[in-house]
């Protein structure tokens, strides 16, 4: 019911080396995800779903390492997320992001996987699990939960600010604001480097019109069910990574206790010194969670 049919069309945009590509999948008009790819073709599948914020760049610590143990990683970054289109009239709705994620990993032959999903991609991972059970193996949640709605919090406080950009400033004020809201939002924030601020805001994610559009959105998006009453399920271990440190924008205690109510198979861990950024901030942490999720769901 969730999910109609989705034209695919695959076309490279650049390789890196030989276990790492990236491309652009078509998934309808004028919506295509950026999809990263990196291991061995018969590796062990883990799929990643980014935040709002975190293009596949937030996961250059993470992917290597896995790839290097035989793991075929895929990061798709969702629409309006990273390099993937931000088209105006587009539903960014989270049902709808979760048939796109779908869609991927159906053109790529990818079942039972590993899924790691962090801040509003979580949402898009609890959908995607019970629309397509199938799929998915384990759920590796960072930082987030069963949100109801796209317009979160920060879509709403980024659109407002977004006008005000668009009319008053440019690239250079994006730059300053994102990396003035990373630092709130992370435990350790020696990782926000100009660096990374340079790559999080390449390409259209640092074009104000087109994150405008994609805000607007997300604002209208509207679901066709609510999350939280199914969230019982979905029969599928769930594991939640929460940073201990004070942050901006974690995932609260309502929503927590929420999956630890609803889910048959939930376990949680508090990151000691990490906010909302781990993948960034403590990225080995990731990588031997994720190599566990990876063994757990071996056959």
């Amino acid at each position: 019911m969730l999910f109609l049919p989705l034209a695919l069309t695959m076309a490279v945009m650049q390789a890196a080396a030989p276990d790492s590509v990236a491309r652009h999948i078509v998934v309808a008009p004028a919506e295509s995800l950026q999809v990263t790819i990196m291991g061995p073709a018969n590796g062990a599948p883990l799929v990643i779903i980014p935040g709002l914020i975190s293009p596949a760049y937030a996961y250059r610590h993470v992917l290597p390492p896995l790839a290097a143990a035989g793991i075929r990683v895929v990061v798709i970054e969702p629409l309006g997320v990273g390099q993937s289109s931000r088209p105006g009239e587009g539903n960014y709705s989270h049902t709808m992001q979760a048939a796109r994620v779908a869609a991927v990993m159906d053109s790529l032959g990818m079942r039972h996987v590993v899924l790691m999903a962090n801040a509003v991609g979580t949402a898009i991972a609890l959908r995607l699990t019970l629309a397509r059970p199938e799929l998915v193996g384990r759920l590796l949640l960072v930082e987030g939960g069963a949100l109801e709605t796209a317009a979160v919090p920060g879509v709403k406080t980024a659109l407002k600010f977004a006008f005000l950009v668009r009319l008053f400033a440019g690239r250079g004020r994006v730059r300053k604001e994102l990396k003035k809201g990373l630092i709130a939002s992370s435990g350790d924030t020696t990782w926000v480097t100009e660096t990374a601020i340079d790559n999080y805001t390449a390409g259209s994610a640092g074009d104000v019109g087109a994150v405008l559009r994609a805000l607007k959105g997300m604002q209208r998006a509207v679901e066709p069910e609510p999350l939280t009453p199914r969230l019982d399920r979905i029969s599928v271990p769930v594991r939640l990574l929460v940073g201990g440190a004070a942050h901006d924008g974690g995932v609260s205690a309502g929503r927590i206790r929420a999956l630890r109510q609803r889910l048959h198979r939930f376990t949680e861990v508090t990151v000691p010194g990490a906010g909302l950024h781990i993948h960034e901030e403590q990225p080995e942490l990731i990588v031997r969670e994720l190599l566990i999720q990876v063994k757990e769901n071996t056959p």
